[in-house]
């Protein structure tokens, strides 16, 4: 991630364009329970905003969440396997594959799926078992939210798990985030997928390894992949739909808040 400017804010805004920027938030924050802005921004805690932008481009296809400066984002559940039926009886969105629950490391027991939008973009779905693996090995915590949101159409939905990225170097992208914003790096994991498993849960037909790491900034869990998985492509400009920002406090407070490309580094 390379910062591109100073705001004004000490908030956090993920950032994200789509072909239509009010149809994408209207979604998002039913799901949650929430409303969105006029300006096509939802709420998703105290001090966490999502911010959509229409595209210039509204008929690109979204980028593949392999390539470099692709993000998603991830709701948190009580129960996945209620939420992910409902979503599979709606018309609009399409489930991929079928929910994996993780059999060891640092994420054991994590149980996840992920489903395309009415718009095509990938979003997920999580469920953290009550104790996850990796608190067996630090004292470090990710946010884990552990009330449903009653007023979300996505059952048990407890809000905004992580905003994930994909990026081109997790370590530099892992060490800025510590050093600049007081982030903190609670796991990393690596992960092997055959083709057969791409095409099932994610759609795509490549093949290969990925290195992850979680870290916690202020209120926000961010997943950040490092995929060895083929030829990948470059990072979406913010004005093509997948393009992308997010908006951090900085650990100097005096400086305010500095956005961030995610596929810049």
């Amino acid at each position: 991630m390379t910062t591109t400017e100073k705001t004004e804010t000490s908030l956090t805004t993920i950032g994200i364009t789509v072909p239509d920027a009010h149809q994408a938030a209207d979604f998002f924050a039913s799901l949650l329970g929430v409303t969105a802005t006029e300006g096509a921004s939802v709420p998703v805690s105290g001090s966490t905003t999502v911010e959509f932008t229409s595209s210039a481009l509204a008929d690109q296809s979204p980028p593949r969440i392999v390539d470099v400066g692709t993000n998603h984002l991830c709701f948190t559940v009580g129960d996945i396997d209620a939420a992910a039926s409902y979503l599979d009886e709606r018309q609009d969105v399409s489930l991929l594959g079928e929910v994996i629950t993780v059999p060891e490391g640092p994420i054991a027991g994590n149980r996840w799926i992920y489903f395309r939008s009415p718009w095509g973009t990938l979003f997920e779905l999580q469920q953290w078992p009550e104790r996850p693996g990796y608190f067996g090995s630090t004292d470090a915590r990710l946010h884990h939210r552990r009330e449903d949101i009653p007023s979300a159409l996505l059952p048990t939905c407890r809000g905004l798990d992580h905003a994930g990225y994909s990026v081109a170097d997790l370590d530099a992208t892992v060490a800025r985030l510590v050093a600049s914003h007081s982030a903190t790096e609670v796991l990393r994991t690596e992960i092997e997928a055959d083709r057969g498993f791409m095409r099932a849960q994610f759609d795509l037909d490549v093949e290969g390894t990925s290195r992850m790491a979680m870290v916690s900034v202020g209120e926000l869990n961010v997943e950040l992949f490092e995929h060895n998985i083929g030829r990948k492509h470059g990072a979406r400009p913010l004005t093509a739909n997948g393009g992308n920002f997010l908006t951090l406090p900085t650990a100097d407070r005096n400086t305010g808040a500095v956005r961030l490309f995610p596929g810049a580094l």
